[in-house]
This record gives C-alpha cells, structure tokens and sequence, in this order.
C-alpha cells in the first residue's frame, strides 16, 4: 500500500443558488427517468476510510455493500445486505456467509470474503490514516475460510461492533482489487461499487450522476439515473423544488417544515438521532480555563435557540444520545444562569476574551450563532463569527486542529450510542474530538462499553459518558435535530427513519 502522508484537502463546493440554470440542463428538466436529489455539498471523500460528511454518508450508504443495513421504514431496523446469514451467538468471533453473484462495477469481479477482510483490516494499517478506525478498535482480524465465508475475530465481545459500525457506513466494503488498482486509497470518484446504482460522472458545478448498474444482480432500481445536487442553502434547495428541478430534498430543521409546506410539495417532519451542539475547545488558550467554558454553558440561551431553529418543534437535549435509545440521558436540561455565567468569568479574569465561533454557513446555523453571540456578549466576552462552507468546515489540518475555538456542529447519530461517544476519546483530539476532552476514567468507559454484551451496564456507562461530557465545559448539548422532508407527486421516496433517502427504494408514482 502506498503511504499516504497527508489526506488531501477536501473539495469545496461550489453550489448556490445561481445554479439551477446548470443542474436543468445538466440532468434534463424532470426527466422522468432520473430521480434528482438535493444534498447540503458535494463530497469531498467517498472512500469509506474518510467520510466526515452528511453527502458522503449518503452516497457511501448509497453505493456499497455492507454485510447489514439499516432498512428503509419507520423504525431502526438492520437488515442483511451482502451476507446471506450472520452468526452473531459469539459477539467476539462473527461468522457470515456472501450472497454469491454480487458484482463490483469496472470489471473488477466478485464480491468475496477476501474483500470484505481488506475492507476492514486497512482501518488498522497506521499509514492508511483512517478517520474511523477507532471504530475497528476491536477488530483482530478477518479469517478467511472459503470464497463466500469468513470469521472476524474481535479482542474481546463487542455487540456494539455489529449494530454501531458493521451495519453502519463505516462498515461499507469495497472491492480489494480496485482499491489496489488505485495505490489503496481513492477520493471523490468510486473506483468500483456493488449495488443497484453505480458512479457516472461528476465535475464541479455538475450533479453527481449515478446509474443503474447493469451487472447487478439484486432487485433492480426503478429509475435509469439518480443526480445529486449539491445546493448549500435550504431556501435555495426550496426554490429548485418549486422551479420543478429537484424531486426530493431534505434539511436538518425543524423551521423548514413551516417553510416547506407552503411548496407545492408534501412535507414530513422525522425524528433524528442526530446530536447538535456547541463544541467549547478546551485546548484553545481562551478556552483552557474550566469556569470560562462552564460561563458559556451557563450564558447560552438554549430554548431561544431551539424556538428561533425549530418554531419550539425541538426538545432541549441533555447529551449525545437521542430519547428512546439506550444509554439516553433523562436528566433535566441545563437552565441558563445568567448571574453564574458573569460571576464565573470575573472569577476566571476572562472578561473581553475574544473568541471565533465556526460553523456551517446556512440560515439554521446562522442563528444559531448570532443568538450565542449576543448572549456571550452579555458576559463580556467578544464572539467573532466565521460562517464556512460544509467542505471547508469539516476539514481539519495541524493548524487548524490547533486553534478550534467555538464551533456549532452536528453528527450524523447512529442507533448504538458508542458511535459518536467514541470519538472523544484522548486519542481522537485533534481528530474528531475537536473538544480536547482528555479524560482517562472517560476512555475507560468507553473501552467498558465497547466490551459491554449487557445491555442494562451499556445504557448506565452511555450515560455516566455523557454526564462527564458535560461537566468538563467542553459541550452544550442543543438537541437531536429534527429532519425536513420534501418530494413532489412524481416519486414515492424510501427512507430511513430519519428521513434520509435509500435511492433504490424509490418509485415512481403510477400514473
């Protein structure tokens, strides 16, 4: 494998609203073959090893196998996808068994067992750089024992390893030969994929175009190509779907849903497992004194937030994990105390602290910040806002790790609540943890319920987590942000519960 020093920056996007000229002509006007869904950027990443964010999510789910799935429905519910069976009665040694017949795209063969063991054991290969191999933490190694078959071997039990990463995007497995075809590493174009779509084309200010894939062997797609549009902006992505140039699209808030009714569209709000908050780095000078950041918790005004966001549609979270998971955290919301949050920062010296808050430039977040702003001001210190695009935002080099501040952020959450608490762990600052919680009892309670087979202690560790998150002033949980669906009559979408689309579930609506 070739080394690779440095993960290239990520593409920025260069949509806007000026664009619909060009997705028009780019994708045909409602072609009634081509589903045309819009997403907040283009990817920058589609190699398993390195997606960060919501579109490359989608298109990774979208593209490769996983041995399991989540369904499109109403519930959670994980499904077998390459793996004809799986043998989960030993959570320490995982047996399963391919679906014979699936082919990777380019020419590159079947799907094997040998590919699914290169698809995770490169998540252990330090030169690889993988952004998520804290996910395969566990993982020994994959034996292979016959062209379909195989047995991964984990350090210790780990149902977690099944539901929080094998049957979720990370868990993706991609053909061994492409990947060694392309020096072991590839970006924003997928070299080989296996499913009922596979990549056609993109360039810059273009939708990403996707086909169908004519050697698939499953169930075949209903529309001959899906475009994805890149389109930054949620009153942009409206204004496209009223123009009749997208055919779904989705925004992460609530305040969308009174926005989009009035299209001539239909509309749902879903429930999200996706945690929002404010990120208060404790690495950054300004920030390292824990009464400054225990000031900010106490100043911000959450219920205003989640009024001006969410029309008061949003619950006030009180950690990562979502209501009605295991490990969710009933304990009451932090109230502002204006008088603390002041007494704290004369305490600390702190006051006219300038600080730069990050986030990603759309409306949604730009309220956000300007409602933190206003109430940081009120305790004397200063809040520079930088608003940036998605690419941009979630990119992170040395430097930049070195001088996060503030940041509004939002994951993309997972049923099995050690998804996203694993990423704050000592090893991930600078990562992922872009907090800089480095707490040892923390990564030992994560390391206890990563080799939890009891549910009961797994939802008592999630919450201790969470609870320690909170008093180290480095999180001010908002809430699990509500989704805004929006599809026109022509389609019948296919999601997961939380709205976001499953391209091969799609029909088209009878005529």
């Amino acid at each position: 494998m070739t080394r690779i020093p440095t993960k290239p920056a990520r593409q920025v996007s260069i949509c806007s609203s000026v664009a619909a000229a060009i997705w028009t002509a780019a994708v045909g006007a409602g072609s009634a073959d081509t589903l045309r869904i819009a997403v907040a950027a283009d990817p920058g990443y589609l190699d398993p090893a390195y997606w960060g964010s919501s579109s490359e999510q989608l298109l990774i789910d979208n593209l490769y196998p996983r041995l399991a799935k989540y369904a499109a429905g109403d519930s959670w519910k994980a499904e077998l996808d390459a793996a004809q069976s799986v043998d989960l009665s030993d959570p320490q040694h995982i047996s399963f068994e391919l679906k014979p017949g699936i082919m990777w795209s380019g020419g590159y063969g079947e799907l094997t067992a040998e590919d699914v063991e290169y698809s995770f054991e490169r998540h252990l290969d330090p030169d690889l750089e993988s952004g998520v191999s804290a996910e395969f933490s566990l993982l020994k190694d994959v034996e292979v024992t016959g062209k379909y078959t195989g047995i991964i071997h984990l350090s210790a039990p780990s149902p977690a390893f099944w539901s929080a990463t094998l049957s979720y995007t990370s868990g993706a497995i991609i053909s061994k030969a492409a990947a060694e075809a392309s020096e072991g590493y590839f970006e924003a174009t997928p070299v080989a994929t296996a499913g009922p779509y596979r990549f056609k084309s993109h360039e810059p200010g273009q939708p990403f175009m996707l086909e169908k894939d004519p050697d698939w062997s499953g169930a075949a797609a209903e529309f001959e190509e899906v475009a994805i549009i890149a389109i930054a902006d949620d009153n942009a992505a409206r204004v496209a779907f009223d123009a009749g140039e997208i055919d779904y699209t989705y925004a992460a808030s609530a305040l969308e849903y009174d926005n989009w009714s009035k299209s001539s569209g239909n509309t749902e709000l879903r429930s999200s497992l996706d945690p929002l908050w404010m990120g208060i780095s404790e690495t950054y000078e300004g920030l390292s004194d824990i009464r400054v950041r225990q000031a900010i918790q106490k100043a911000v005004d959450v219920p205003t937030i989640l009024a001006a966001i969410s029309n008061g549609r949003a619950d006030h979270a009180t950690g990562i994990v979502a209501p009605g998971l295991l490990g969710y955290r009933d304990a009451a919301p932090k109230q502002r105390d204006l008088e603390g949050a002041r007494a704290l920062i004369a305490e600390a010296g702190a006051e006219g602290t300038v600080l730069r808050l990050d986030f990603v430039n759309t409306a949604n977040r730009a309220t956000i910040a300007q409602i933190v702003q206003a109430n940081l001001a009120e305790i004397g210190l200063i809040v520079e806002l930088n608003g940036q695009d998605e690419g941009t935002f979630w990119s992170v080099d040395e430097a930049r790790a070195a001088d996060l501040q503030l940041h509004v952020k939002s994951w993309t959450g997972n049923p099995d609540g050690i998804y996203t608490m694993q990423y704050f762990t000592s090893d991930q600052v600078g990562v992922w943890n872009w907090e800089g919680l480095s707490n040892p009892d923390y990564d030992a309670l994560v390391e206890r319920a990563r080799r939890s087979t009891d549910d009961a202690e797994r939802g008592r560790l999630y919450t201790q987590m969470q609870e320690m998150m909170e008093k180290s002033g480095n999180f001010l949980f908002l809430t699990n942000e509500p989704l805004t669906i929006l599809w026109n009559d022509k389609i019948v979408p296919a999601t997961l519960p939380d709205g976001r689309p499953v391209f091969a579930g799609f029909k088209k609506t009878a005529n």
